[in-house]
């Protein structure tokens, strides 16, 4: 498995621990917002870095996509 594999799967990882912990917030602490805010921040920054990842690799040739074939 290579390097950007691998740091694919870490960054899928991250995306759905700060998820939870937004989800956490939202639920035990309902008065604090800027909590929630703040993962909810750092969840939609995190998607779109791996997004720009996933774009470069594609271009660069470091990953190949492959589509569902009818």
């Amino acid at each position: 498995m290579t390097l950007t594999k691998v740091f694919i799967v870490l960054a899928l990882i991250a995306i759905i621990i700060v998820l939870f912990r937004g989800l956490y917030h939202m639920v035990k602490h309902e008065g604090d917002t800027k909590k929630v805010v703040k993962s909810l921040t750092w969840r939609i920054t995190l998607s779109i870095g791996l997004i720009i990842l996933l774009v470069v690799a594609i271009s660069q040739g470091i990953i190949q996509p492959h589509g569902v074939q009818p």
